[in-house]
């Protein structure tokens, strides 16, 4: 019997409507009292996901290019963690500089799009995706029979992941109100935080902790 079949199909339902409720809500509150276009929205998840195509254009010519390859976990990982916030902060900053929002109930809207445009694509990926490994699936549930986060890893990632992208859109906004040195060290901050917080993922996956994978 595959492991998938002994896994109560409670935890699939309810950890898809967290997913579900973490992609429509958080838009619909910044749009829904007419607080915010949702233009923005999209704008925000547009330019992640055209962002992200190019970031994986990137990683792969480091991947397969002789003299650039980098293959150590942590160093992996920290150019990862680099490229994904030089390529998705960078668009976002071009975007809130060629069209600066007018509120910071604006500012929040284009963060919460590419954070919500995130979660779409992670739920997506998790019920069209490849089945997950037999081994990692089977050390999965047995974790997830014991604590509620490992269960909920995934919605749980994802909802801090939303705040995170808001929030780190924010920092590039106030970077552009900012000038001079000060507005340099806010867009620092913001890169680096990002970097850390990207890095930090990536080394978690290719580093082996896998019992938080999730099961559709």
């Amino acid at each position: 019997m595959a492991v998938a079949d002994d896994i109560p199909r409670s935890w699939t339902l309810s950890s898809v409507a967290a997913l579900l409720a973490i992609a429509v809500v958080p838009p619909w509150l910044c749009i829904a009292p007419g607080r915010a276009s949702w233009h923005l929205v999209v704008a925000g998840g547009l330019i992640w996901f055209a962002s992200v195509c190019v970031k994986r254009l990137v990683v792969w010519a480091t991947r397969t290019h002789p003299s650039r390859g980098v293959t150590s976990p942590v160093p992996f990982a920290a150019l990862q963690g680099v490229i994904s916030a030089v390529t998705e902060l960078g668009a976002a900053a071009v975007y809130l500089a060629v069209f600066p929002p007018q509120s910071l109930a604006d500012v929040v809207a284009f963060g919460v799009g590419a954070g919500c445009a995130e979660v779409a694509y992670v739920l997506l990926l998790g019920i069209l995706g490849p089945e997950v490994d037999e081994a990692e699936l089977r050390a999965w549930a047995r974790g997830a029979a014991v604590s509620w986060c490992v269960r909920y890893a995934v919605p749980i990632e994802r909802l801090f992941a939303v705040i995170g992208h808001a929030g780190s859109r924010g920092l590039v906004y106030v970077a552009l109100m900012q000038a001079g040195p000060l507005g340099v060290l806010w867009a620092c901050c913001a890169v680096l935080l990002f970097a850390m917080i990207d890095g930090v993922a990536v080394y978690g996956v290719g580093g082996g902790c896998k019992h938080t994978q999730p099961t559709w």
